[in-house]
Order: C-alpha cells, then sequence, then structure tokens
C-alpha cells in the first residue's frame, strides 16, 4: 500500500511538471493574464486566500451542513448548484460523499468510531493527517450504506462520478491564465482551503477547546469568540451549538456569538431564495434558560419556601409570580423586586453548577 502512494504520488508529480512545461511553453511564465499578481503579491495572494476560504467554507457551511445534512434550511436549486459547483472545483467535494461522512460522525461523535475526532486520534493528528482520515472514512462500509440513502440529481451524481475533474479544471484554468508560478500558488491555495479550516478547523480545534453551552454527549466546543477565523469558516466554530441542535440553521445561541451563515440565510430567506425550516436562535436559549431555573426553584425546598414568603410579601400568588420569573429571564420586560432578583441569580448559580458537575437536580 506505501509503495502503492508513493507511485501514484510520483506519477502525479511528473504528470504536473509535463504539463507546466507546456503551459510555459504555449502561454509563458505569466500565462495569459499573471503579470496582474507580479506587484505587492503577498497582500493580493492573501486578499484572494481569505476571499476563496470564505466563500468556499461558506458554501461547505450552507449547502452540505446546513441544507443537505441536517435539513435545517433549504435553498433555490440553482444557488444550491453554484455552491457545490464552488465546492467541487476549489476542493474537488461531492455532496455524497461529505454527507454521508458527517452524518456518520454526528452518530459516533467523539467516540471510538468517529473518523476525525481528536479527542480518539489527537489534535495534531487531526490537523496534520485528518484529511486523509475523511478520504479513508468515505469508501468505509457504513459510510457507503448511508451515502446509498442520500437523494442525487444528475448534477450531484456527476461531480460524485467525478470529483478529481473539478480539481483538474480549476487547475488548468489558473495555469494557463496566470502561468506555472502564479497558477500553482493560486492552486495550492484552493487545495488547502477544507484541510486546513474544515477538517483542521472544525473538527480540530472545536472538539478541543472552547466553553460549552450546552451538556452534550460529546466533547464539542465554541470558539465563536476567535472572531476572525469565525467568519472565515461562517460560524461554524460555535460548534457546540450545533451538536446540541444539529437540525437548526442557526449557530448562535447567546447574545455575544454571531453567527455569518445564519445571517446570509436570512438575507436569502427575504428574498426568497431560501427556506429556514428550524432556527434555535438565543431566544430559544433563554426560553429554555428560563424552564430550567424555575425548575430548580420549585424542586429546592428553600428555593421555593422563600418564594411563596416573597409572593405573599408582594400581595401577589405564587404561581403568578413563577410566570413573572419564567417570562424575565427569557428577556421580557417584566419589573421584578431586588428580593425576586436575588432568588433568581441564587437560582441560575445553583444551575450553573449542577451543570458543570453533570448532575440533575
Amino acid at each position: 500500500m506505501k509503495n502503492q502512494f508513493i507511485q501514484t504520488s510520483l506519477k502525479l508529480i511528473l504528470t504536473y511538471l509535463a504539463v507546466i512545461a507546456g503551459i510555459y511553453y504555449l502561454f509563458g511564465s505569466y500565462g495569459l493574464v499573471g503579470d496582474i499578481w507580479a506587484e505587492n503579491s503577498f497582500w493580493k495572494f492573501l486578499i484572494y486566500g481569505v476571499l476563496i476560504t470564505h466563500i468556499t467554507i461558506t458554501s461547505m457551511s450552507l449547502s452540505f451542513h446546513r441544507f443537505h445534512t441536517h435539513k435545517g434550511v433549504t435553498f433555490n436549486p440553482i444557488i444550491d448548484a453554484l455552491m457545490q459547483l464552488n465546492l467541487w472545483l476549489v476542493g474537488g467535494m461531492s455532496k455524497l460523499d461529505w454527507v454521508s461522512v458527517h452524518i456518520y460522525h454526528h452518530a459516533f461523535s467523539d467516540k471510538k468510531e468517529d473518523p476525525h475526532s481528536p479527542v480518539q486520534k489527537g489534535l495534531l493528528h487531526i490537523l496534520f493527517l485528518g484529511v486523509f482520515d475523511y478520504s479513508n472514512a468515505k469508501t468505509s462500509e457504513p459510510v457507503l450504506r448511508i451515502r446509498k440513502t442520500i437523494r442525487r440529481n444528475k448534477l450531484e451524481q456527476f461531480i460524485a462520478d467525478h470529483t478529481l475533474m473539478g480539481l483538474v479544471i480549476l487547475t488548468a484554468f489558473n495555469l494557463i491564465m496566470f502561468g506555472p508560478l502564479y497558477g500553482s500558488i493560486l492552486s495550492v491555495i484552493n487545495f488547502s482551503v477544507s484541510p486546513i479550516f474544515a477538517v483542521g478547523g472544525v473538527n480540530g480545534f472545536a472538539h478541543w477547546v472552547g466553553y460549552k453551552n450546552h451538556n452534550y454527549h460529546d466533547n464539542s466546543r465554541n470558539l465563536g469568540f476567535v472572531f476572525p477565523l469565525n467568519f472565515l469558516i461562517c460560524g461554524e466554530l460555535d460548534h457546540n451549538n450545533h451538536h446540541a441542535h444539529p437540525t437548526s440553521c442557526s449557530f448562535r445561541h447567546r447574545w455575544f456569538e454571531f453567527d455569518w451563515g445564519y445571517f446570509y440565510i436570512k438575507i436569502m430567506d427575504k428574498l426568497g431564495l431560501a427556506n429556514i425550516k428550524h432556527a434555535y436562535t438565543p431566544k430559544s436559549l433563554k426560553r429554555e434558560l428560563s424552564v430550567k431555573v424555575v425548575n430548580i426553584i420549585e424542586m429546592d425546598a428553600r428555593f421555593r419556601k422563600r418564594l411563596e414568603e416573597l409572593a405573599q410579601e408582594l400581595n401577589t400568588n405564587y404561581q403568578d409570580l413563577i410566570q413573572n420569573i419564567k417570562d424575565y429571564i427569557e428577556g421580557k420586560k417584566i419589573k421584578m423586586s431586588e428580593e425576586v432578583k436575588l432568588l433568581i441569580s441564587e437560582a441560575k448559580r445553583t444551575f450553573y453548577i449542577n451543570y458543570r458537575l453533570n448532575l440533575n437536580y
């Protein structure tokens, strides 16, 4: 197997060198318009890298992830086709491969079977070798069984049958237009987007370090506070939010988090180019928190007795005060006495302590 890999790699390198020599002979060192990269090359390539990363990972996040895997949103067929074509050309990616591997990942998240878990394989392994794990996973028997169940149209089947053709087409275009040197640099940037930012960034770091909003059974974490990186990869770093509520097309669950993907989805929804099926938002999180805090108050004899006393002091009944507390936690404009606010704060602290210790009240 090792010798076969080396032989295949050598053939690809020699073929690429032969193509470069042909391009140089036919079109020169700058190709057709490669001289546009000659001045301020570093900054131009940096800008290109940022743009192509954001466009490609946004396509992956919206089309493959939020639409075809988790069904939280649907897109106009033309918009979806354009996103899939971008992923095919830039990264040689197929919906059938990506979706089937990702469904398998969620089924065994951070368990032994998970094809890209830093908990099981180590962070460095996922960062540098995760792309090979993905390649192996998509041809494994359980993933292929999932793949057979995924609906596909003619374009998606064509892409799945000719994944490498996309890379070849875009690489050839880059070499002809920009010459052997600059065309190769652009192609390397394109090839690096998915392994670095999707496989490494999300599957690696977002299952290794960060904070949790939800006490989910795997090691998924939120890293959305690394704002420039989270912009690049379209909000995907709020990963614990996603794993706890996978069918939601919104990954933003707290006020300080920002999901660029959902921002784009809302714009397209207003334009009639998308249809939001399910979105878990900061309001949803507050509603859940209100229920859990009120449950703490009612199950803890100390809290319940104190609230009954406060209801008498405030000349109201217990159930109305409970409802007011729920509304207050949800963010509604409810006037609360300082004594009730202190009770709510103490109940919240109790809830968060139980949460960190993974305790049920």
